[in-house]
């Protein structure tokens, strides 16, 4: 998915709308926010601690859907669901496609506040 698809594009018009400059203060958060969650669940799945992947990427989930992360907000329902089964190579494989479409959605969110 590309970068200007990744977000619910409306929302986040609508958000930016309502919270003005407030805005860059919500994306500066969720940046802090999603950067320590993505280490914490690099670090849960090398562990193989499935309770706290499967954890995080709900919390994240609920994050990044406020947010209008669509993508993201997608790979965090694939990793929380196959967390508690899948194969340790599919999780971080998952986590793998959970951080790129981060990036993007992040990007967007960048240059939506820029803008």
């Amino acid at each position: 998915m590309n970068a200007s698809a990744s977000l619910d594009w409306e929302l986040v018009r609508e958000l930016k709308e309502i919270m003005a400059d407030g805005f860059i203060t919500l994306v500066d958060s969720y940046e802090r926010d999603t950067a320590k969650r993505l280490a914490e669940m690099s670090h849960a799945v090398e562990l193989g601690d499935r309770n706290l992947v499967r954890q995080l990427a709900h919390s994240l989930k609920g994050s990044s859907s406020n947010l209008g992360a669509i993508e993201v907000t997608a790979h965090c329902v694939d990793l929380e669901r196959s967390a508690a089964a899948a194969a340790e190579e599919e999780l971080a494989s998952l986590l793998g496609r959970l951080e790129a479409s981060h990036d993007q959605a992040l990007a967007a969110l960048r240059s939506c506040v820029d803008s």
